[in-house]
Parts: structure tokens; C-alpha cells; sequence
């Protein structure tokens, strides 16, 4: 699935928005609207974004958990070779302890996350502190041209804001959300 990004200036605009979407088979799960103030959201009927979409707990939590999972591999690994501790005897023992540390790693990794923006919305801050919506639609990537060309007809005023995968990739940064402008420099190489 691909995820579009469009920055609406008003209320109004993004409810029709939103009747217009509902229209076209896109449900409330994959349809979510990010405002600085989302009561306003709520009195016209129009789905919030989730916690997760806010914080960057999915993330940091795949972060934390592969490093928990690399660290406590390591060590058990390390412990069982040099023989260490008697109770860590098997390959059974490495894979539990591990098991334990990729769940611990992930649960610090969650908890930084809550602390966090998430780092898919940092170039939409602006707009959202301004008062405008971010509006972001999850559609299959053989209805992403449809959707696209639906909002750039009906709805002119809102500003495209880029799309990427809705899979998170704890390493990857995206390049499809507002890209940068090329450079006259870098047109040329």
C-alpha cells in the first residue's frame, strides 16, 4: 500500500474530502487527518489519525527490538562459548534469552518512540502548527494514479504532499514526501 500526503487549508475542504473518498471505497481505517487541534475533527465527523501516526513508536520500537535482539544474541552467543554460565547450555537457551532481549529492546525502543514526532510527518510541522490538515490516504498501489487524479480534478485547493510505502523501515528514510527541488547543479551531473 502507498500512502498520499495532502495539506488542506480549512475545515470544510477536508470533509468533502472525506465524503468524496468514502465515496470512492477508501474506509475510515485507511483514511486519517492530522490537525493541531483534532476536536475540530471530531464535530465534522472526520477520522483523527491514530497515536502512531503522532509518535514514532513503530519505529523506534523495530529500532530497539533489533538491537536488543543483536545485543543479547551476542552475549548469550559469547557466554555459551566460553562457558560462562552452566545454565546456558543449547542453542535452545540462545534463542529464549534472545527472544527476551529483542522484546525488551523493543519495549525501550517503544517508549523512546513516545517521546518522539514521527519522523514520516517532520516536514509537514509547519503546516499542522499553522492551523492546516494533513490529510493522508493508504491506497493499493494499482488505485494510487485514480486517487491522485480524483484530488488534482475535484479538490485543487489542497497542496500534494508526497506518498510512500505504509510498511515502516526502521533504517530507510523516505524520499517520496515532499521532495527536495533539484538544484540546476544536479540537473546537469
Amino acid at each position: 500500500m502507498r500512502r498520499l500526503y495532502y495539506i488542506s487549508h480549512d475545515i470544510e475542504t477536508t470533509e468533502a474530502i472525506s465524503r468524496r473518498l468514502h465515496e470512492e471505497g477508501i474506509s475510515d481505517w485507511n483514511f486519517h487527518v492530522l490537525a493541531k487541534d483534532p476536536s475540530g475533527l471530531y464535530s465534522h465527523h472526520i477520522h483523527s489519525a491514530l497515536p502512531h501516526h503522532h509518535k514514532d513508536i513503530i519505529r523506534t520500537g523495530e529500532v530497539g527490538a533489533l538491537y536488543g535482539l543483536t545485543l543479547s544474541f551476542g552475549a548469550t552467543s559469547l557466554v555459551l562459548v566460553s562457558g560462562a554460565m552452566t545454565w546456558i547450555s543449547s542453542w535452545f537457551d540462545i534463542i529464549s534469552v534472545t527472544t527476551i532481549g529483542a522484546l525488551l529492546g523493543a519495549l525501550v525502543g517503544i517508549k523512546r518512540g513516545l517521546s518522539r514526532q514521527n519522523h514520516r510527518l517532520a516536514t509537514f510541522q509547519e503546516e499542522i502548527e499553522a492551523g492546516r490538515y494533513l490529510i493522508m490516504v493508504d491506497v493499493r498501489r494499482e488505485d494510487k494514479a485514480q486517487i491522485r487524479e480524483l484530488m488534482n480534478m475535484e479538490f485543487r485547493a489542497v497542496t500534494y504532499g508526497g506518498n510512500e510505502s505504509t510498511i515502516v523501515r526502521p533504517f530507510k528514510r523516505s524520499k517520496h514526501i515532499r521532495p527536495e527541488p533539484i538544484s540546476s547543479a544536479q540537473q546537469q551531473v
